[in-house]
């Protein structure tokens, strides 16, 4: 499943690279989310064995995806980015994968920068006490390379069984873009599932090119509203109260970013309608936290302690991953 907006400059690599794979027992999905740039056009022409479903406006990526589940028939849906390149072979062994880890419904790929494939883009993305977030990135890509559970999986390259996408009902469009992956996740985890990182499944990325890149208005917008979001959401209230501290000092970072960037006034009004979302955010969190089978310490244990510490390790050089 793939979600397009304006990404004509992407869609050759992209689909020739999954076309290329040695495992051909799948059927490409793309949505389109009434780009302007000739992507329909070029799809028609190049790929018409991809089938195209065509939204009548921009319904990002929760909403493209959705949109396009119900097209879906297949056991699993492997959810795409655009701006991506399929490594050979991997898609054979993400079958073997899901054959071999059967017990598993949901699965993280192994995302390499795109310029280079010797750093990890995203890993898996771990959550930490306080709220604090990392997918790995930068990290040496050799470090990765045993299959280990995940908080969450990034939805630039994941695998959902179709069923627990039925029972979790998608994405949240809500989110539109950006964390709309890491709720989905943590639902995910209130339903019981377990989440495995899989580094034989590689992928190249070129990371939040279809909206300018991760520090683009765009980005920092719904970066900043949607952090707020997913955690307000999924968190258990006494979890929400001690990881209070973490949630502040990552907004004072945000906050700084902004000024860096000349975006504070985007900054105050993601914060501000963050804030007005949380009447709706509210009544999805009651339902999930009273549906959920995870107990407040059951959800604890899914948060990994000292962010403070490997971020320092990381600056100077100390590389530390989970097992």
């Amino acid at each position: 499943m793939i979600v397009n907006y304006n990404g004509l400059h992407h869609l050759e690599e992209c689909l020739s690279s999954i076309y290329a794979q040695d495992f051909q027992d799948f059927e490409v999905i793309l949505v389109d989310n009434a780009s302007k740039d000739g992507s329909v056009e070029f799809l028609r022409t190049n790929f018409p064995e991809v089938r195209l479903v065509k939204a009548s406006s921009n319904l990002g990526f929760s909403g493209g995806n959705n949109l396009g589940l119900s097209y879906c028939s297949g056991e699993h849906i492997f959810f795409l980015n655009n701006d991506t390149h399929m490594e050979s072979g991997a898609l054979k062994e993400l079958a073997r994968s899901i054959e071999k880890y059967s017990t598993y419904r949901v699965f993280a790929c192994f995302l390499l920068k795109f310029s280079n494939p010797e750093l990890v883009d995203s890993a898996g993305d771990t959550i930490y006490k306080g709220g604090f977030i990392t997918s790995f990135a930068r990290y040496p890509a050799s470090l990765f390379t045993s299959p280990r559970e995940v908080t969450a999986a990034c939805a630039g390259a994941a695998v959902y069984s179709k069923n627990l996408l039925d029972d979790l009902g998608g994405f949240d469009e809500d989110f539109f873009l950006v964390f709309e992956d890491v709720d989905l996740s943590l639902r995910a985890r209130h339903h019981g599932e377990s989440i495995l990182f899989l580094p034989e499944v590689k992928i190249r990325h070129k990371g939040s090119a279809t909206f300018g890149g991760h520090l683009s208005p765009a980005a920092f917008y719904y970066g900043t509203r949607n952090y707020l979001l997913f955690i307000l959401k999924n968190f258990p209230l006494f979890t929400l109260y001690k990881s209070l501290p973490g949630i502040i000092i990552m907004l004072g970072i945000r906050f700084l970013q902004g000024i860096r960037l000349r975006q504070t006034k985007i900054f105050l009004r993601a914060s501000i309608d963050c804030m007005r979302m949380i009447p709706e955010i509210s009544e999805k969190r009651k339902k999930i936290l009273s549906q959920s089978k995870l107990s407040r310490e059951d959800f604890e244990k899914l948060l990994r302690p000292g962010w403070f510490r490997e971020r320092l390790a990381f600056r100077k050089g100390n590389f530390e991953i989970p097992l």
